[in-house]
């Protein structure tokens, strides 16, 4: 008898404060009570719940997860958060799970923002590492004129704190009932179908491992224990790979490096910078590479020939799977180019998401689309690059010391 294959059944995780909808978003993606809902500040989600719906034909499995935010001021006690947090990334590396495919951020509408950047990197950075799409439902917007208007009028904001969102809907989680109005009950419906649409639209494949566990548990303490301070005030670590170049590695405009580890500051933020040679299968110094909070690879469009075969090595070497990846394709244009080269040439099953951007070819770019391209890799790394906690990057300095010492290199200390 052949095996039967299971469907795939791509994980959706929705996260949020208490009492900003996360439950309401569920039922109105379901259309149907399939979550506990409550209008108390303190929220009910004690624990995350799986609910399984079909949109389109498709199979999801929503997560409403637990306010792990709250500590011991809401319904959430800091060591049952704990437990809940081991429980939700362990049933989502379980046989039965096919990974992480989206992340939904649930904000209110009127609900005090002191507490986004912090949810936004627990989830995105500490759990998601970055590798999967994330995007923003907006709450509560059943008595504005126009509820898409509200994004419009906020959406800098979220920029201003170094949010950034794949797509976002603006909606109502009312309920429908007798005596409803009319126009309620219409923005009930085209609410309840954005949100499906927007699963659907914006839904990708990671697959995750047991490194990815130990890496995501530990960044998600480490950033409650340091209250969930997103300013990067050492550097963040960027692994930068680019086989056409023997020598040098260029990233800007004025930012060049050796295989040297070397010190620049982009946009206000300073990075440690690796530049690495293209890995060899056969290598075994797995131990001596340098661990990354961005990896950056580049790659030429017109060289297509074992393309996904170096990426993938590249990739697996720099643990591609638990860091984010930015892809510089050489002799491209514009982004969407760029974008549809990675999608057809190197994107790799299970790979997550993919950051992607263009560099126009030496001979024939134009000295302002160089100029964008530079901007636009600048703004890539700022998005994309892990936000580390202070206790990490602390005991990584100590390692770097150690490190350095035994092999009489101080002078890379000496840059800090």
């Amino acid at each position: 008898m052949s095996k039967q294959i299971r469907p795939l059944e791509r994980n959706v995780v929705i996260f949020g404060d208490s009492g900003s909808g996360k439950s309401s978003v569920i039922n109105a993606i379901a259309q149907t009570q399939l979550a506990k809902t409550s209008s108390s500040a303190t929220g009910c989600t004690f624990a995350y719940q799986r609910h399984r719906v079909e949109i389109s034909s498709q199979t999801f499995v929503l997560f409403d997860t637990a306010g792990l935010n709250e500590g011991t001021a809401g319904t959430v006690p800091a060591a049952k958060a704990d437990e809940n947090l081991k429980s939700l990334l362990h049933e989502l590396m379980s046989p039965r799970s096919d990974g992480i495919g989206l992340l939904v951020y649930c904000v209110r509408s009127t609900r005090a923002r002191r507490a986004l950047i912090r949810n936004y990197n627990l989830f995105y950075s500490g759990i998601c590492r970055k590798k999967v799409p994330i995007v923003v439902v907006v709450t509560g917007l059943e008595n504005e004129p126009d509820m898409e208007s509200w994004w419009g009028a906020n959406e800098k904001e979220f920029k201003s704190r170094g949010m950034h969102f794949e797509d976002h809907a603006c909606v109502t989680t009312l309920q429908q009932h007798s005596g409803i109005s009319d126009v309620f009950t219409r923005r009930i419906e085209e609410s309840s179908e954005t949100l499906r649409n927007l699963v659907v639209k914006n839904c990708s494949d990671w697959v995750v491992d047991d490194s990815w566990f130990k890496q995501s548990f530990a960044a998600v303490r480490n950033m409650i224990s340091d209250s969930g301070n997103s300013e990067r005030s050492l550097p963040s670590t960027l692994i930068i790979c680019d086989p056409s170049r023997n020598e040098e590695v260029e990233i800007a405009h004025c930012i060049r490096g050796t295989l040297k580890p070397y010190f620049v500051r982009i946009g206000g933020d300073n990075y440690q910078v690796h530049r690495v040679p293209t890995p060899d299968s056969s290598s075994s110094d797995a131990e001596r590479r340098p661990e990354g909070d961005l990896l950056i690879y580049y790659a030429r469009a017109d060289e297509l020939s074992a393309a996904r075969q170096k990426f993938y090595a590249f990739c697996t070497s720099y643990r591609g799977n638990v860091v984010p990846v930015v892809v510089v394709v050489k002799g491209l244009d514009d982004r969407q180019a760029a974008h549809q080269w990675v999608e057809k040439h190197i994107m790799y099953d299970g790979a997550g998401r993919l950051f992607s951007t263009f560099a126009p070819a030496e001979e024939l770019g134009y000295d302002s689309l160089k100029q964008q391209a530079e901007q636009e890799l600048q703004d890539l790394i700022r998005q994309a690059c892990l936000i580390r906690s202070e206790r990490k990057v602390r005991g990584k300095q100590k390692r770097l010391a150690r490190r350095n010492r035994l092999r009489g290199k101080s002078d890379i200390l000496a840059s800090l």
